[in-house]
């Protein structure tokens, strides 16, 4: 299985024959930085000739470069990456994650190599997200994954039909909120400000499975609102007039019909799911599959495509 690395664009160089036992191939060679780790990456064939095509110079720098089903192999100490018949690659695309990686880089005050007159030195380590199955999910059990995310693919066999499907969210931390004198007030410790204005989130519990094994994912707004295709607000807004109980108690047929769906989950590993191997997990965000999809850089294409908020970050 690939592995989806995101990283700025060093050293590109252009589209170049090379013989080989199979005949002339084109590549197109360049290096791919975190703003830490710095490997090779070598592109062959026809997306070779695509990805030489889009790559221009005058981009916003620093370059962004998304890689989705590439290949990661050590040599001589060293990783490289490689692309496959299935790899795709985008430059700058227009998302969350790549502003806030663009944002990262320069809050740690990365400079490309022609900005210091020099090549790339950084180390030919690599972060990528991994893609796995529910039973690898409950099987991670290392200090190491503690905040970190990870891919699953799924279907939702059903909505656990709670007491409330929204919460009163502030604005900044996204964390609930309870009205106090007036005025809204953060119930998360490392906060705990207040504001006169809250927003309206999602918050709901799924049961998911894949051929492995099931658990219970609590969905985010970011990811609700990927399935259900509207705001918190935009719902509460249809459904009160028709309501005869209040929106607050009231599960929306909207919600209740994302069961049965095959999806994406960006899933953010906590330290009850490590520490104490809780099978409650976390999505930041989800993205609709397909069943016909043949591979997975054409499911995480459509997620990049789709993106307005976030690929669930490559970090």
């Amino acid at each position: 299985m690939g592995h989806h690395i995101i990283g700025v664009v060093e050293n590109f160089e252009k589209l170049s024959p090379i013989p080989t036992k199979f005949g002339q191939r084109n590549i197109v060679k360049f290096r791919i930085c975190d703003g830490r780790n710095s490997p090779k990456v070598t592109v062959w064939g026809k997306l070779a000739e695509i990805t030489d095509k889009n790559y221009k110079p005058e981009l916003e720098s620093p370059i962004i470069a998304i890689l989705t089903s590439a290949k990661l192999q050590k040599f001589m100490n060293s990783v490289q990456i490689n692309t496959m018949p299935s790899s795709k690659i985008y430059f700058n695309l227009d998302t969350d994650v790549v502003k806030s990686f663009r944002k990262r880089l320069a809050q740690q005050g990365y400079k490309t190599p022609e900005d210091i007159g020099s090549v790339s030195t950084i180390s030919n380590s690599v972060q990528v997200v991994e893609t796995l199955t529910l039973k690898e999910l409950t099987e991670k059990t290392s200090t190491d994954y503690i905040k970190k995310n990870v891919m699953c693919f799924v279907t939702i066999k059903r909505v656990e039909a709670g007491d409330s499907w929204w919460y009163y969210g502030y604005n900044f931390c996204h964390e609930e909120v309870h009205l106090l004198e007036g005025r809204y007030k953060c119930v998360n410790p490392k906060c705990l400000k207040s504001s006169p204005y809250a927003e309206k989130r999602f918050r709901i519990m799924v049961l998911a499975h894949d051929k492995t094994e099931a658990v219970n994912v609590v969905l985010s707004d970011r990811a609700v609102k990927r399935l259900v295709g509207k705001t918190a607000t935009m719902l509460l807004e249809e459904i009160e007039d028709l309501a005869e109980n209040p929106p607050s108690t009231l599960f929306p047929q909207q919600i209740l019909d994302i069961a049965n769906k095959d999806v994406t989950f960006n899933i953010l590993i906590s330290d009850d799911n490590v520490l104490i191997n809780s099978t409650m997990y976390n999505a930041t965000d989800a993205y609709v599959s397909k069943k016909s999809k043949s591979s997975t850089s054409e499911t995480v294409e459509e997620m990049l495509q789709s993106t307005t908020s976030g690929f669930g970050e490559v970090s």
